[in-house]
């Protein structure tokens, strides 16, 4: 029996420095893959969850099997935590709580054999990011996406505690055929529940040139739910 404990214990150990490793190298969202052929499936392989918010996920196991015996670890708890809820046969539910801004991965496993296991990534973020796939208002020239990641807002003043963290975000020139427009610039909008603009931020390349990857940095205001950036593909949202 202690012999199978410590099996377990190795197990986990193992799993979760795995885990603690992909996310190192992880810096966009990216889709973690369910193991295949364990007997264990489910429902997503990514989840994105904001802030004060909770979403589920299910998993199934091979017919025959126990799925009160399910168990979840979190890479990275202080970004979202994970627990067991209703189960019924060999399906489990599993419900997702939003900590803080970040991505982690979150492993699913059989007690009785930590080999069966599925992966999910978590993508807890402070606001919803409504970006386009062409960034601008120029048909001829504009940017897309490369990445982009929350950090605490760290302004020491208490007084100006107004905003909630820090939004860095990356982005590069895809198409550049118009000379007479090479200082590109868009704009982005920080919404709250009610669809009000909170803050107008600029994004901007002061020498643009197709391929080049830019960076801006913008605070997000404390009551902000969603953030949208200026392209010509679609109106901007009021």
């Amino acid at each position: 029996m202690k012999t199978n404990f410590k099996k377990l214990i190795c197990s986990a150990i193992t799993l979760f420095a795995m885990l603690t490793i992909s996310l190192s190298v992880s810096v966009l969202p990216v889709s973690a893959k369910e193991s295949v052929g364990n007997g264990l499936i489910l429902s997503t392989d990514l989840i994105t969850i904001t802030e004060n918010d909770t979403t589920t996920f299910t998993a199934l196991m091979a017919e025959g099997f126990d799925a009160s015996r399910l168990a979840c670890v979190v890479a990275d708890p202080t970004i979202a935590n994970v627990s067991l809820g209703t189960c019924a046969l060999n399906a489990a539910a599993f419900q997702v709580n939003y900590q803080s801004a970040g991505t982690t991965v979150a492993a699913v496993y059989n007690i009785d054999n930590p080999a069966v296991v599925a992966y999910v990534t978590i993508n807890a973020t402070p606001v919803i990011m409504d970006i386009p796939s062409k960034l601008g208002t120029n048909r001829d020239n504009y940017c897309s996406l490369v990445s982009y990641e929350f950090v605490p807002y760290d302004f020491p003043y208490a007084d100006f505690q107004d905003y909630k963290c820090t939004l860095n975000i990356k982005y590069q020139c895809i198409s550049y055929k118009d000379d007479d427009y090479n200082r590109w610039g868009c704009y982005g909008y920080f919404y709250d529940a009610a669809g009000n603009v909170l803050s107008k931020v600029h994004l901007y390349a002061n020498s643009l040139s197709k391929g080049r990857i830019y960076h801006s940095e913008f605070n997000v205001p404390v009551n902000a739910v969603r953030f949208s950036i200026e392209s010509f593909e679609t109106a901007r949202k009021k």
